[in-house]
């Protein structure tokens, strides 16, 4: 195969940011895109030069569609990541998986059942400096480790269903679920969980009673204790992470210190060229398009399984906050 031609499925913010790491490929182009919403759909075309499928069934009829990448609201994920697969597409789901285990262990067994390339998008394991952060631990450059210690801060929903535990799911499941894939890569499966937060500031939480600030404790089966604190109020996105271990530490801060600083004189403003906009999202586009591709094997983005248990995680931590106890996974 040549170039991979990919359709978007969903015309909504993740969507364009999609879209946007696809300018940057050679192996792969977005050639079309369809949405309920038809003047979001028309806007996304006409941005990105892009035709429109009236629905998601013309888009898998397509012959000339290689793959698909899925932005829609997580509660459709399953659903549409399977009739993919079924239509012989290779398919890049956003996370989460889905919003239950049940529903998640179906697409499991669908990805087992064909040969297509299936990844959901957890964009960290593509973002300088995780891969070299996993390195340091999987070598024992930081000896054995012992905890770790994150503040994640999410953009403010632009919609209602983010905080419907029937469609998003809130802040634990929809932006936390980030940080349970990283913690799973880097420390190993995780035993007990527990949480603790609420419906602080936004009024979608209060209507939806879930969550908009939230702080969530892991310890792994390795023995490594985690603390991640996760926020929809901050203002702002991105995170940091601490590292401790026997023989020493690390830590990431892509709230404050990035690749580079800038400064503009007009807005009397410092900015951050961000790294995880810059190199994560492209990243995994990258890696997806070259897996279906078959310029690599490697199997780098998180697969159905790892996606599972990332979920797996946040429902748990979910469990442990509604009815105030440790969970067991």
């Amino acid at each position: 195969m040549s170039e991979v031609n990919v359709a978007l499925v969903g015309a909504g913010r993740i969507a364009r940011v999609h879209a946007a790491a696809y300018q940057g490929l050679s192996l792969g182009r977005l050639v079309a895109c369809t949405d309920p919403v038809e003047a979001a759909a028309e806007g996304l075309a006409r941005d990105f030069g892009l035709r429109v499928a009236p629905d998601l069934d013309a888009l898998l009829a397509d012959p000339d569609i290689d793959a698909v990448v899925i932005a829609s609201p997580n509660a459709m994920h399953p659903d549409q990541t399977i009739a993919a697969l079924r239509a012989g597409k290779h398919v890049f789901c956003q996370k989460p998986i889905a919003l239950t285990v049940a529903e998640a262990d179906r697409v499991v067994a669908e990805a087992a059942a064909v040969d297509r390339v299936l990844q959901f998008g957890f964009m960290l394991r593509f973002t300088p400096p995780m891969p070299q952060l996993r390195r340091r631990i999987e070598t024992g450059e930081l000896g054995t480790m012992i905890a770790s210690r994150a503040a994640v801060f999410g953009w403010e929903p632009s919609n209602d269903w983010f905080y419907d535990p029937a469609q998003g799911g809130g802040v634990i499941l929809d932006t936390l679920v980030h940080f349970a894939d990283l913690v799973l890569w880097l420390f190993g499966p995780a035993r007990t969980v527990y949480a603790d937060g609420g419906a602080y500031v936004l009024d979608g939480a209060r209507r939806f009673r879930s969550p908009d600030n939230a702080t969530v404790q892991v310890r792994h089966s390795s023995g490594v204790v985690t603390s991640m604190y996760v926020s929809w109020t901050a203002g702002h996105g991105n995170f940091t992470l601490e590292t401790y271990g026997t023989g020493g530490s690390a830590a990431v801060d892509l709230v404050h210190s990035q690749t580079m600083r800038t400064f503009t004189r007009g807005e009397s403003r410092w900015g951050f060229p961000d790294l995880v906009w810059d190199y994560g999202y492209q990243g995994e586009q990258r890696h997806f398009v070259e897996r279906v591709a078959g310029v690599t094997k490697e199997p780098i983005g998180v697969g159905a399984a790892e996606a599972r248990d990332a979920l797996a995680l946040v429902l748990a931590a979910q469990r442990s906050l509604d009815e105030a106890r440790v969970v067991e996974l």
